[in-house]
């Protein structure tokens, strides 16, 4: 089932673009706490803010390391700031009258930090934080800041704001938390944006003012050479809002539990998103590839992804990516018509071969369906890089049964593929994280939760191989049978695991630049590769290998 919105459902926003506006000026600094620059979400309330409070500066402090080599092969890329950077980038925020930070929950501790230095530089600025961690959290954000928002922010911070500059009583404003020494104020969440309003946002600011903080260095103007460092040569955006799942690991859960039309699809014009990528290419024109992070962008309506797709091939002239693609929407006649408009990749999530672990994760999609889904991806195989699918590990739950499942869905799925490997990460104030503790199971800090590792035991170790190797069902059967759960006491295999966890990025690699995606290299590197030419090459020549034939274009739907 399609979803879609009807925009008569929602409520306007509490503040009308018709309402009088103070002219008093509010020094407000921005800051994104988060692992690098591509936070379309921070960048368009940003954009709104610096539109109706033009004395607002935007920073971003990225807390990963910069690209490497090994950073990306590894998968490693999570840091954090020292003392001193905690101190300077604290300096920067109590010069705002507002300091207003957003932030995912991997980055919480990093806020903690920089909120207790500001408070001691500066007691006056008043404090706000923003982001999934408060939305998911607010409990515990509310701990440290002076307000969260949590909700969509845009139109909740502007009626704040017009209260806040003309000394009002602002601890009712709608979409925030407000403390007040040992009571807090909680509010409820406006109503979500239209499509209509979401259209209506002033455009995204790409190095108009933005600022950087540089680990050891300080906060300098933001470049292209930091887009680089930090995103290599992939612009990553949203399209759409929203996901009709509510799977019990997700943070998207608390979206839902404020307000249940979450779960539809909302989304800007396709004209919007467009124009958006436009601007985003003419200030980073080493650009090669578009990213959209949607949660389910594949459950847009047909005729929604037609009228994008005729703009995006017309227009865009390089390679998109799909992410958070859900099995239940993938179809036959979308793929086709997504990759002519010039798809190159998708990424589609799993998590388990297991219909017990699926039901604990409240999601809806059965086995057979994600057979389905990969047969049709795979009918498309030359004409895209291998699709990647998200697989969840280390489930406290499993019993040798489920983890095997898991194993038999990965040897039967048709190659080429590749996976994106987690270790189960137990957020807080999320659904699993109730069912957990009914189960009587402990659940570790997030700080050290956030970034737990895969354990190197044989079932992980062949989790990897199966991407890159149908070994003979004689031997497989033989290994599979070993394979336990990973809360089992078990023997680990570090540098069997290491050798072929290696291989499989070799051929990860080797995936991507046969379609010549230099999206996979490092900042530096793929820049080069766009300064001497291959890229253009690439978009001139090379690409016409992977065009789709007018047979193939108007393919129906086979579910």
């Amino acid at each position: 089932m399609e979803t879609h919105i009807d925009e008569n459902q929602f409520l306007k926003p509490a503040s009308s673009p018709n309402a009088v506006k103070s002219k008093k000026i509010v020094d407000i600094r921005l800051a994104c706490i988060e692992d690098g620059l591509d936070n379309t979400g921070f960048r368009k309330i940003a954009a709104y803010i610096k539109s109706i409070n033009p004395s607002t500066k935007v920073a971003y402090v990225p807390t990963a390391n910069h690209r490497n080599l090994i950073g990306v092969l590894m998968e490693k890329g999570g840091g954090n700031l020292g003392r001193s950077d905690i101190y300077k980038v604290a300096q920067f925020m109590a010069e705002g009258d507002i300091a207003a930070f957003s932030s995912m929950t991997q980055s919480a501790k990093t806020v903690y930090e920089i909120i207790a230095q500001l408070r001691n530089i500066n007691p006056l600025t008043y404090i706000i934080w923003g982001g999934i961690h408060p939305i998911i959290q607010p409990e515990d954000a509310i701990k440290h800041a002076d307000a969260v928002c949590t909700g969509e922010g845009e139109f909740a911070f502007e009626t704040f704001l017009e209260l806040f500059k003309n000394n009002k009583d602002f601890k009712n404003t709608p979409g925030f938390w407000f403390r007040e020494g040992e009571k807090i104020n909680k509010n409820r969440n406006l109503p979500l944006m239209t499509p209509k309003q979401m259209d209506e946002l002033p455009p995204l600011a790409y190095e108009d003012g933005e600022v950087v903080y540089r680990k050891g260095k300080g906060f300098g103007k933001i470049s292209s050479s930091d887009y680089l460092d930090y995103a290599g040569l992939q612009y990553g955006t949203v399209w759409s809002i929203g996901c009709p799942l509510h799977c019990t690991y997700c943070g998207n859960t608390k979206f839902i539990e404020y307000d249940n039309a979450y779960r539809r699809i909302r989304h800007s014009s396709p004209e919007t998103i467009i124009n958006e990528i436009k601007r985003a290419i003419s200030k980073q024109p080493h650009l090669s590839t578009v990213a959209f992070h949607d949660d389910s962008f594949l459950s847009l309506p047909y005729k929604q992804l037609e009228e994008f797709s005729k703009l995006y091939k017309a227009e865009i002239k390089i390679p998109f990516v799909i992410y958070g693609v859900i099995p239940t929407y993938v179809r036959e006649d979308k793929i086709a018509l997504l990759l002519d408009a010039g798809m190159n990749r998708v990424r589609m999530g799993i998590q388990s071969g297991s219909e017990n672990i699926l039901e604990f994760y409240k999601r809806p999609t059965k086995l057979h369906r994600i057979k389905e889904a990969t047969e049709i991806l795979n009918k498309f195989k030359k004409y895209m890089i291998p699709p990647s699918y998200d697989i969840i590990l280390e489930n406290p739950i499993e019993t040798p049964e489920d983890t095997r499942a898991t194993l038999d869905m990965l040897y039967e799925m048709p190659r080429p593929y590749t996976l994106n490997i987690y270790a189960l990460r137990i957020i807080p104030n999320t659904t699993m994280e109730e069912d957990i503790k009914k189960r009587g199971l402990k659940t570790p800090p997030i700080d050290k939760n956030y970034f737990i590792d895969y354990h190197r035991t044989l079932g992980n170790c062949l989790v990897f191989a199966l991407t890159f190797w149908k070994m003979p069902k004689w031997l497989y059967k033989k290994l599979r049978n070993k394979v336990y759960p990973v809360h089992t006491e078990q023997p680990l295999y570090p540098t069997l695991f290491a050798l072929i966890r290696t291989v499989y990025y070799i051929k990860r690699a080797f995936d991507h630049l046969l379609f010549m995606d230099f999206s996979v290299l490092p900042g530096k590197p793929g820049y080069y590769m766009w300064k001497i030419g291959i890229i253009k090459f690439w978009r001139r020549l090379i690409l016409k290998r992977y065009i789709l034939t007018e047979k193939e274009k108007t393919t129906n739907s086979t579910v």
